[in-house]
């Protein structure tokens, strides 16, 4: 007698058949390239920074293409362009290739694809490169300017320009930031001494307006951020400042207790253009084969000295050797031997900071404690140039650097500062940069 069939199970069969289909089919769609969540979480939470990844590139600079001691702004519409450098100390040249990536104001990458942001190929070639000239360090010297027509942002925000090896964009040889502005707001403001309180004899506010006239901005709280940078630090920069005054079309920065800046120091100068004699700071200067070595005198904490006017650089630098005509490629690397008094061993780790230490606390540039000489001791390969510096102790809760320690706060230090406006674009799904102000305070 043949057997029953269960009707039911059947039904049942059939129904986890299809479930198990379906299930595969979904699977495959969002394991396709450029559909993965996984990968868009992991993009998502990818900080953009200054970074190099390989040891041998030394020196980059991202200035405007027409005056070296500017932040890389890159106004839209005005003509100008930015210029990168950099050195390599590979034994042979590399081919070099880069492309730009578009980045939130917290310096996350942006939810856009790259035809989103940029017009062209979406990458360009760095072509421009020329070896050493009579140097003690053998390197080669690569320039770039840009933005050009074959890897041009077409909207505004924070950019990183990411550089790699011809074939493997995956692994880039260094990040570097920059910015693209839309001018659509107007930004008006300057920097005063702080008003009476803690910061009264230590501190610089800095106070502005928006004007953003017929741009659609509803919210205008919500959908407009403010970020003021001192020096071009990142780490002390100010975020979150609320408008003292809204009206329309126009919203105020000016309240009591908004936008205030400790005022620093006058920044230490290290000049290295020249082997052939000692500079201001220097204790002496050695040649050991195969490379110059610096000593400079023992710099001491100005922590409790008074105000001293003198001119500086506010952190930056720049690359220069004494009667070159090539200056990038005949200014050589020597190690510069830096010396910081102090009676005892301190429970903050110490640095020495500045542009030339991207204002990080890298290992490369933490100092020793040597007990011997009661001070703090560190080397650093440096190209020859002018250089501002400073020293800084590790905050262990934020990991940022902090100066007063070493080089005190005065409010009529000079500094310079910069006010980013970024606008929240919902349609565009991205932050634009849509106003910027550069101020110096003090002059």
């Amino acid at each position: 007698m043949p057997a029953k069939i269960d009707i039911m199970s059947c039904n049942t069969v059939r129904y986890l058949i299809i479930v198990i289909l379906l299930t595969i089919l979904v699977i495959s769609l969002t394991s396709k390239p450029g559909f993965s969540l996984e990968v868009g979480m992991k993009n998502k939470q990818e900080q953009f920074g200054n970074h190099v990844f390989d040891e041998n590139i030394r020196t980059v600079l991202l200035r405007s293409s027409t005056w070296e001691l500017t932040s890389p702004v890159f106004e839209q519409g005005s003509g100008n362009r930015l210029e990168l450098l950099f050195d390599d100390l590979s034994e042979t040249s590399r081919n070099f290739e880069y492309t730009l990536v578009h980045c939130d104001a917290g310096w996350y990458r942006s939810d856009l694809e790259p035809q989103e942001y940029l017009s062209g190929m979406g990458q360009g070639t760095l072509s421009e490169f020329d070896p050493s000239v009579n140097t003690t360090c053998d390197f080669f010297h690569y320039r770039l300017v840009f933005p050009v027509e074959e890897c041009m942002p077409i909207l505004g925000g924070n950019y990183v320009i990411m550089v790699f090896e011809a074939g493997e964009p995956n692994r880039p040889v260094f990040t570097w930031k920059f910015y693209v502005v839309e001018n659509m707001v107007g930004v008006e403001g300057g920097v005063k001494q702080a008003p009476a309180g803690e910061y009264r004899e230590t501190g610089q506010q800095v106070q502005f307006t928006l004007s953003y006239g017929n741009l659609d901005i509803r919210d205008p709280v919500q959908d407009l951020a403010v970020i003021v940078q001192q020096n071009g630090r990142h780490d002390n920069a100010l975020t979150g400042l609320k408008p003292s005054f809204i009206t329309p079309g126009r919203i105020e920065y000016t309240g009591m207790e908004e936008g205030i800046f400790q005022g620093g120091n006058e920044f230490r100068t290290l000049d290295i253009k020249s082997m052939k004699y000692q500079t201001e700071n220097i204790a002496g200067i050695e040649f050991q084969n195969p490379f110059y070595h610096v000593y400079l005198k023992p710099d001491k904490s100005r922590e409790t000295n008074p105000y001293f006017s003198k001119a500086d650089l506010n952190g930056q630098y720049f690359i220069d050797r004494e009667k070159a005509s090539e200056k990038h490629l005949e200014a050589d690397y020597v190690f510069v031997h830096f010396c910081l008094e102090q009676p005892y061993l301190l429970d903050e780790e110490v640095y020495v900071t500045g542009e030339l230490a991207d204002w990080t606390a890298s290992s490369k540039y933490r100092m020793t404690f040597n007990t011997q000489k009661s001070c703090y001791e560190s080397v650093l390969q440096l190209k020859q140039g002018l250089y501002d510096y400073a020293f800084g102790a590790r905050d262990k809760s934020t990991g940022h650097l902090h100066t007063e320690i070493f080089e005190g706060n005065c409010f009529e230090t000079t500094n310079d500062y910069e006010i980013f406006v970024y606008l929240h674009d919902n349609r565009s799904r991205c932050d634009r940069l849509v106003g910027y102000l550069p101020i110096i305070a003090g002059k």
